[in-house]
C-alpha cells in the first residue's frame, strides 16, 4: 500500500523525536564528552552542531545531540547561550559534561571568554 508524502513526513518526524527523548534521558544521568562545532552553510546561515560520546553498557556511543542556527551572532556567548539553553531545556545537567572538543577556532577556543572557557567557568570539575 503507498502512504502518501505528508504520512512518510510525520513517520519520520515521529521516529527523530523518539530517537531524541531516547537520547537525552541517556544523558540526562550519563557523562560525556560534547563535540562542538560551528559552521556557515548556504546564504552565511550559522548553525551550531553538538555531538556527544557517552559509554552505553560497556561500549562508546558517538550521537548527534543537536543542529541549531546562530540566529544572532557567532561570538563565544551567543554560542554558549544556545548549548546551555539546549541542556536546560531538555532537562540535561551541565556537570554531566566531562570534557569538551572543539576546532582550533578562536571563538571556540579563547582564554578570557571562548566557549571552553565559559563551559570550563560553568562546570569547573570538565
Amino acid at each position: 500500500m503507498p502512504l502518501s508524502n505528508n504520512t512518510v513526513s510525520s513517520r519520520i518526524d515521529e521516529m527523530s523525536c523518539d530517537v531524541e527523548v531516547q537520547l537525552v534521558e541517556k544523558l540526562k544521568y550519563t557523562n560525556f564528552s560534547i563535540q562542538l562545532d560551528e559552521s556557515t552553510v548556504r546564504d552565511s546561515e550559522a548553525l551550531l552542531m553538538a555531538y556527544v560520546r557517552y559509554v552505553d553498557n560497556g561500549e562508546f556511543i558517538e550521537d548527534m545531540l543537536f543542529c541549531e542556527a546562530l540566529e544572532t551572532t557567532t561570538i563565544a556567548i551567543d554560542i554558549y547561550k544556545k548549548l546551555k539553553t539546549y541542556l536546560d531545556d531538555k532537562q540535561i545537567p551541565m556537570e554531566n559534561i566531562i570534557s569538551c572538543a572543539a576546532d582550533g577556532a578562536p571563538v571556540m577556543m579563547g582564554k578570557k571568554n571562548g566557549v571552553l572557557k565559559l563551559l570550563k567557568d560553568d562546570n569547573p570539575q570538565m
